[in-house]
């Protein structure tokens, strides 16, 4: 701005996790409206901690230990390390 303020925005894009929403019954641009946004953290009636990487998918869900053991961590680190190189790279 003029006055030397910045301006932000939040750009909505169609992103999928590549393996776990692949054959996903919403996986289509009528039910999937969000997309995997990022990881959800929430607590079970036990007081246990489960992670969610769908708002739609609940049954993705999985307590804390296992999602660290599973394969999703790297699914998400190999997708957000692609989105940056071609975020930056488009941008040159």
């Amino acid at each position: 701005m003029p006055d030397g303020r910045r301006v932000y925005f939040k750009q909505i894009r169609r992103v999928r996790l590549p393996a776990t929403c692949a054959g996903c019954r919403f996986n289509n641009d009528t039910d999937c409206h969000e997309g995997f946004y990022g990881v959800r953290l929430y607590r079970d009636r036990r007081g246990d901690y489960q992670v969610g990487v769908c708002i739609q998918r609940m049954d993705l869900c999985r307590p804390l230990d296992d999602f660290l053991r599973s394969g999703l961590p790297e699914e998400i680190r190999q997708l957000r390390q692609q989105e940056h190189d071609q975020l930056t790279t488009s941008s040159r």
